[in-house]
């Protein structure tokens, strides 16, 4: 291997190191029901642990 390549952007995160996140969930409101719930969030991503590359 040599020294002189560049290295390559995560393709999960395009090299900006987070990505968004989605949970999904099943909560109960106040009269009982069941209801479905996303979660979003941005966070580090997990391909590449936040460095941005692959």
């Amino acid at each position: 291997m040599s020294g002189d390549q560049q290295p390559q952007p995560c393709p999960a995160c395009n090299g900006d190191g987070v990505t968004e996140h989605v949970s999904h969930s099943v909560e109960t409101d106040e009269d009982g029901n069941l209801l479905p719930v996303e979660h979003r969030w941005t966070g580090q991503c997990s391909s590449c642990s936040g460095t941005g590359e692959a």
